[in-house]
């Protein structure tokens, strides 16, 4: 794809959004966009976001990083995306859902860079990355999927439009000093008090640093670096709950303080 179809692209998915049509997958020619395309859409779209110079990139998501995630998207590897600062919100944030065009809250555990993460190699491995992250969180990632259909899903098409993402929710951050390797901690999703489904950090991939390591791989490939201060969203443990006018949503994580939204 060049330059001109990618800017082509872009154009068209603005007007989309903003005629609310339903989400579509991308083509050239007939034939699906390959992921690095997509990221090339990506990019451009946050190039737009950021031209003003008001906002910037408040770290990255990963999806579709869970068994559950993949088969309820009918796909089979993951995606990333990155995470405007002016998406993000503190837990008891309140979301308008006429504000999207299909509101989803899927539950993650999130966590905060806090020194630069290294490559792997034969000399260390996943374990050694807890040494990276200085803060983690129970969070909510905001997405917004413009109504797809769930049966004909591309991991390129999803990834094209920043793999839906439209920013995080974020529970109070704690030490991750206390929490090993930061697999076995169990979620449970409430819906005004009533629990509704359950997931573990250790469904995502080989567990939340091996997610770590994969987005600081796929920085690396875009000619970036993960930064102290951002935070990763490492994919939803709990399939994707399309948000309802008047409830609010908690997502409890081992020990955790709990995060919760609210759907106005």
């Amino acid at each position: 794809m060049h330059g001109d179809q990618i800017r082509s692209s872009v154009d068209r998915l603005e007007i989309h959004i903003a005629a609310r049509t339903a989400f579509q997958l991308y083509r050239i020619d007939d034939r699906p966009i390959t992921l690095d395309e997509a990221y090339s859409m990506q990019a451009e779209i946050l190039a737009r976001a950021l031209r003003s110079g008001s906002d910037s990139i408040a770290g990255y998501k990963v999806g579709l990083t869970t068994a559950k995630m993949q088969a309820f998207c009918g796909v089979k590897e993951p995606i990333a995306g990155r995470i405007l600062k002016s998406g993000v919100r503190a837990s008891g944030a309140t979301l308008r859902k006429s504000d999207f065009h299909r509101l989803g809250i899927e539950s993650e555990l999130a966590l905060r860079v806090g020194k630069p993460v290294p490559a792997l190699t034969a000399s260390n491995d996943v374990a050694d990355l807890i040494g990276c992250i200085d803060a983690i969180a129970a969070a909510f990632e905001v997405i917004d999927d413009r109504d797809a259909d769930y049966s004909h899903l591309e991991a390129s098409s999803i990834a094209a439009e920043n793999s839906w993402n439209r920013g995080a929710v974020l529970g109070e951050a704690m030490s991750p000093a206390d929490f090993g390797d930061l697999c076995n901690l169990q979620g449970r999703l409430l819906v005004n008090g009533e629990p509704v489904a359950t997931g573990s950090s250790s469904d995502v991939m080989s567990g939340p640093l091996s997610v770590l390591a994969w987005v600081a791989q796929f920085a690396r490939a875009n000619d970036e670096e993960l930064r102290p201060g951002q935070w990763i969203l490492t994919g939803s443990i709990i399939p994707t709950k399309f948000a309802v006018v008047g409830e609010t949503y908690s997502f409890e994580l081992g020990s955790l303080p709990p995060v919760t939204v609210e759907i106005a």
